[in-house]
């Protein structure tokens, strides 16, 4: 997490002397977390079962214990967050895929920073770190996402080892009276190391690098609203990666949207409308895109995220190129007593890669779970996750079905 870190080096080093004034009432917690869980998994390798050796267990028994910590820094200049933490993983039976993984998340709210230079200004820096073969495949939680991350919208991979990071750099320079000029930058990268199914499944994994980057005109309507036009572009490479089969070949594409957002930010509650159009090249295939998103205050009772999209995204595993992705996600969460919270959520993705449409994507993901807390810094959670992912293709098509039921508890002191 290298831009992260040298920001979060900066705010508790060298750039404390020169913001001393505005470091004076500065707000730091450090937050540790110790997990230590127990599930079972009927698929712990993420594949359909006739691609598997005849007698492969795929149901298992799963330990885990997890540590990780978070750094909270709240300035009148800078608003910062760090969250980072690893666990190992122990089956009871495939005692061969036992492993270690680790996560990372991190932003770095500069407003107060770049406000000396030009006033009204705001900067957004923001990192999402991840090594695991459990690749997610959607984003989770009720909270608002500080990037977008291309390899979250539904495509889920055979077991595999994986590593991905994105970085992104959002910043709004104001011009005259409400106007401002807003762009934006991210990097992610996608790679693949050894493939745990490969064997049996033949599964194709590719290695991939988006860059993508945006500008245009925003203006405020109000304290509360907000309007902007962009222009977006995001050039795509791709390869084979060493671990999988197949004939490795080097595969570049790009994407271009032209759209218009309207963001309306009240006490409770913040709302994103997004809509235009996009085209990817050389496909030559134009569609339209848009993007809904509404988000709760964090510190209700009930707590809510609904996310609605339809924008260009990379396939990276069984086939690459360019997908036109549709994801449809809601979270909810409520708090019923000091000890008791429930939530629930439902993600679907449907990804079809272009040009002719004729592999597609199918992703349903549903969790329903039941937290207590033991005490103030422990507490006991109870989930259950259903997990359906298909993939359609003429002659071969593949089912993917999984339920995990998990008991962990939680030590956290704040």
């Amino acid at each position: 997490m290298p831009w992260i870190a040298l920001i979060l080096m900066w705010v508790w080093g060298v750039g404390s002397d020169l913001l001393s004034p505005m470091l004076t009432r500065a707000d730091t917690k450090v937050i540790p977390t110790a997990v230590l869980s127990e599930r079972y998994d009927t698929n712990v390798f993420y594949a359909p079962p006739e691609l598997l050796p005849q007698g492969q267990r795929r149901s298992d028994f799963v330990s885990t214990l997890a540590g990780g910590v978070q750094l909270l820094h709240k300035s009148r200049a800078i608003e910062a967050s760090l969250t980072a933490g690893g666990d190992a993983n122990a089956y009871a039976y495939n005692t061969g895929l036992n492993y270690l993984s680790t996560t990372a998340d991190a932003y770095a709210r500069l407003d107060g920073w770049v406000g000396q230079f030009a006033e009204g200004a705001k900067l957004l820096i923001a990192e999402r770190f991840r090594y695991t073969p459990e690749q997610p495949s959607f984003f989770t939680g009720t909270k608002a996402q500080t990037l977008d991350d291309p390899f979250l919208r539904g495509i889920q991979g055979f077991r595999a080892n994986t590593f991905s990071n994105t970085t992104s750099a959002n910043g709004e320079l104001p011009i005259f009276r409400g106007l401002a000029l807003q762009g934006s930058y991210s990097f992610s990268t996608y790679r693949v190391g050894s493939i745990v199914a490969l064997t049996s499944t033949g599964a194709a994994f590719f290695d991939t690098n988006v860059h993508t980057w945006s500008m245009g005109p925003g203006f405020r309507l109000s304290p509360v609203d907000h309007v902007a036009l962009s222009y977006q572009q995001s050039l795509v490479s791709q390869k084979l990666t060493n671990s999988g089969p197949g004939i490795a070949q080097d595969l570049s594409y790009n994407s271009q949207e032209v759209f218009a957002r309207y963001t309306r930010i009240m006490p409770d509650w913040t709302a994103v409308v997004q809509g235009g159009a996009t085209l990817i090249e050389p496909a030559s295939q134009a569609f339209p895109s848009a993007t809904l998103t509404v988000t709760t205050n964090p510190e209700r009772s009930t707590l809510l995220r609904l996310d609605l999209s339809r924008k260009a995204a990379p396939s990276y595993f069984f086939a690459a190129g360019s997908t036109i992705s549709n994801v449809a996600q809601v979270a909810i969460s409520h708090r019923l007593s000091k000890r008791f919270s429930l939530r629930g959520s439902f993600s679907y993705g449907y990804n079809e890669i272009v040009p002719g449409k004729t592999i597609k994507f199918e992703n349903r993901s549903a969790l329903a779970g039941i937290n207590y807390n033991l005490t103030r810094t422990m507490s006991l959670d109870l989930s259950y996750n259903y997990n359906n992912f298909t993939i359609k293709q003429p002659g071969t098509p593949f089912e993917v079905q999984r339920d995990v039921v998990m008991l962990s508890l939680t030590a956290q002191w704040k």
